[in-house]
């Protein structure tokens, strides 16, 4: 036991003789004029020592020094380029016997940078690097080494094990275009920085960039390599936050197993953040997924594998209060051709999925192509549309005065909006695409089998094909929104084609008018896409073919009857019928223009019944004035035929008032009597008859006579 303790007090001795020595012998400050000197001549700038180098004795022993500094050239805005408070470094003893300086972990405590440029390019970073010719008269001679001497004339070897970096900070100033970065922050440590070996890395750092505020800590491990992008990382972990006015990343994470040019990488993403309106979030929520990274060593393409995403958004900036995204594919960027390709995409929000394709081309104008399919899509549940569209009740007719205008529609009443639709995104950049979907729920709608592609270019988007199965048949449409101008020009051509059109007019206009199958081709332009503008500068043709189908709310055989009443005066039979005329067959084209729907060629072919009308609604307010000629083409034995017989080749006016919700319908007595020579003649005798009886023996009385011939001429005016 006296031995070992012997030993250890032999090894403490030798230890505090070799200090000791160390101290008498060897001055640290015999290094400065040498630094001094060097640095003079490889960068030109001073070198400021203000502090001694002194020895360090704990917790290990080495090197200090304080308040450092490397000048700016005269004429910025600071005098140091970089300086620090205090400086410290351990010292391996044994190697100083040597003349070896084997520096362990260097530590600069208070290091702060400025770089700054000036409105005319210049900058304090100019000089820096030494000439070609600088560096010729500074190297060695041959064979000599550029360590610097000590007092006897011998020769140092110096190594450095790591750097540390504490309370550093930054600012970088640009004079040119007024911009400001400034770095608060930075805790730096890092490993012996040999080329070929792995060496840690921990960072923290805060600061602000223009607007955007950063706190960012990160690890990992760095193998340098003489060229610089040769050079790897592995193991690393960076998190943090960043924050501007309208947005904020709360928190993010970034984790990645190796980085290295030309080799695949595997990464981990976390982000939450939110989009701000004054205070309040407008959209909020998290991302996170993984993929893998890979980036060719010619620095020229990027590629992405297997990338997983998933979101979780809330907010009012959303269709809906909540939604969860998930995206899934692949991606390559040619950084050279600034094109971007995705593949294999897998789109999701809610219930939604998309599959597919697309395309990203860079540039002043960027241009997007996209080919996806889908299986449905509820766009109804998206935009706050009720899940199912009500039926409009059945029309039922008003008891109408011949100058009965209706009530407003309440949305009429409203008023519709004058403003245009801001469609300035339209020339930020270029589109081409293609989507398929096998259902679509729109406005209560349900469409099948839709294709549409669309074309955007140079703010001119073009539907260069629309299809889609509805109510039984088939929609096509082609169109184009030209936003070059101001209020935007439009054009589209539509046809639809065998479908039930009775679920159509319930779903998009409330109304139970009509049912019947059919074609509807609409061809219309105009300008403006205001509410207002849609009405009133509307300009085309609409063209309707319906095949057994029905009119609700109006039962032509019932008016008929009520004619004949009229000319017999006779009561009509009280028959219950449903309120409709059943049709074998219906055309009609409408005139669009300046807000009104005009049409002179309606018929209608029913059984022992033509229908013969015109007339027209007006867009706004939604009002209906048309006249129907009802004629009895054979002995009516179907709907309402009963007693009609004598009516046959007579011609009964039905006009049709109020509006789409609510229509009037109204046998137009005057019209009947006056358009129909045979009736206005049966009515005259009648007329003349009824008088004669109620004149008795003075109808033959010229002056009697007289006053009773105009009284029938007013009667038929």
């Amino acid at each position: 036991m006296k031995k070992i303790i012997y030993i250890l007090l032999g090894l403490a001795l030798a230890t505090l003789v070799v200090i000791t020595a160390l101290v008498k012998l060897i001055d640290p400050n015999e290094f400065k004029p040498q630094l001094v000197e060097q640095v003079r001549k490889s960068t030109g700038r001073e070198l400021v020592m203000e502090g001694d180098i002194g020895w360090r004795f704990w917790p290990s022993l080495g090197l200090s020094l304080e308040r450092v500094a490397l000048r700016n050239p005269a004429g910025f805005a600071e005098p140091d380029l970089v300086r620090f408070e205090r400086g410290d470094a351990s010292v391996a003893v044994l190697p100083l016997l040597s003349h070896r300086l084997d520096i362990g972990e260097v530590t600069l405590t208070g290091a702060h940078l400025f770089i700054q440029t000036r409105a005319d390019g210049s900058s304090n970073l100019n000089d820096l690097i030494k000439t070609p010719e600088a560096a010729k008269d500074s190297e060695p001679a041959p064979g000599g080494k550029s360590q610097p001497p000590t007092s006897n004339g011998q020769t140092w070897q110096i190594t450095l094990q790591g750097v540390v970096l504490e309370q550093a900070s930054a600012l970088v100033q640009d004079d040119r275009n007024g911009t400001l970065s400034r770095l608060d922050q930075l805790d730096l440590a890092l490993g012996q920085l040999t080329p070929g070996q792995w060496v840690p890395v921990t960072l923290a750092a805060k600061g602000v960039q223009g607007k955007l505020a950063f706190d960012i800590k990160g690890e990992g491990e760095v193998k340098l390599a003489q060229d610089a992008l040769a050079s790897e990382l592995k193991n690393l972990s960076l998190s943090g936050s960043l924050s501007q006015p309208q947005q904020r990343l709360d928190s993010f994470s970034v984790k990645a197993d190796r980085l290295a040019l030309g080799e695949w990488s595997s990464l981990t993403l976390n982000l939450q953040g939110a989009q701000l309106e004054g205070d309040q979030p407008t959209l909020a929520g998290s991302l996170e997924g993984t993929l893998k990274a890979r980036v060719d060593k010619g620095l020229q393409l990027v590629e992405v594998s297997d990338a997983k995403l998933a979101a979780n958004l809330q907010g009012k900036a959303l269709p809906r209060p909540q939604m969860n995204l998930k995206l899934a594919g692949f991606a390559r960027a040619e950084l050279d051709q600034q094109k971007i390709t995705l593949s294999k995409l897998v789109m999701s929000a809610d219930d939604a999925l998309l599959r597919g394709e697309g395309a990203v081309r860079l540039g002043a104008v960027p241009k997007i192509e996209f080919d996806l399919k889908g299986d449905k899509l509820d766009l109804d549940s998206w935009l706050g549309e009720p899940a199912t569209a009500k039926a409009a009740a059945p029309a039922q007719p008003a008891a109408a005065k011949a100058d009965d205008k209706g009530a407003v529609p309440a949305k009429a009443a409203k008023g519709l909006s004058t403003v245009e639709p801001d469609l300035s995104a339209l020339k930020a950049f270029d589109l081409a695409g293609r989507l398929q979907l096998d259902s679509l729920r729109l406005k209560g709608l349900d469409l099948s089998a839709v294709d549409l592609q669309l074309a955007l270019a140079g703010g001119q988007l073009t539907l260069k094909q629309f299809s889609a199965g509805v109510a039984g048949g088939q929609v096509t449409a082609e169109g184009a929104i030209d936003a070059r101008q101001q209020p935007a020009r439009y054009q589209v051509h539509k046809r639809v084609q065998g479908v039930n059109v009775r679920p159509l007019l319930q779903t998009l206009a409330q109304s139970d008018l009509l049912e019947g199958k059919g074609d509807l081709e609409v061809q219309v332009q105009g300008t403006g896409l205001s509410e207002q503008a849609l009405r009133d500068k509307m300009q085309g043709k609409v063209s309707l073919k319906l095949s057994d189908g029905a009119l609700h709310g109006i039962n032509l055989a019932e008016m008929i009857r009520e004619a004949r009443a009229t000319l017999t005066g006779k009561g009509a039979d009280q028959v219950k019928e449903a309120r409709k005329t059943d049709f074998s067959a219906l055309t009609a084209s409408f005139q669009l223009a300046n807000g009104v729907a005009r049409s002179d060629d309606i018929q209608l072919f029913a059984p022992a019944l033509r229908v013969r009308g015109q007339g027209q609604t007006a867009l706004v307010p939604q009002t209906l004035d048309f006249l129907f000629l009802t004629s009895i083409v054979e002995s009516s034995k179907g709907q309402g035929g009963k007693g009609v017989d004598e009516l046959k080749d007579i011609t009964i006016p039905v006009r049709i008032g109020g509006h789409w919700q609510a229509p009037t319908y109204r046998l137009d007595v005057k019209e009947l009597l006056t358009n129909n020579k045979v009736l206005e003649e049966k009515a005259r005798k009648e007329a003349e008859r009824g008088l004669k009886k109620l004149l008795g023996d003075k109808a033959d009385n010229d002056a009697v006579k007289g006053v009773a011939d105009q009284l029938l001429k007013g009667l038929f005016k």
